[in-house]
């Protein structure tokens, strides 16, 4: 399992996400990350994880940095 920070256009978009996995929980977006909307979700999913809903970035997190995985 790896930890997932996914950053949003939208608020909104957060929530629907949020919805849709019905897992992870909603966070301010880290200060070495920027994102449209402040709103980030982190999870714990398995490896080559990409969500199936309208993203801003995919972040990986690996020892204490962020990887971008994927653009929404």
């Amino acid at each position: 399992m790896s930890k997932y920070i996914i950053t949003f256009y939208s608020h909104y978009e957060a929530l629907k996400a949020r919805r849709v996995l019905k897992e992870g929980r909603l966070i301010s977006v880290p200060r070495t990350l920027s994102s449209s909307c402040g709103t980030a979700m982190e999870v714990e999913k398995d490896d080559n994880f990409i969500p199936d809903f309208k993203f801003e970035v995919l972040y990986k997190e690996e020892n204490d940095k962020f990887i971008k995985v994927a653009n929404g």
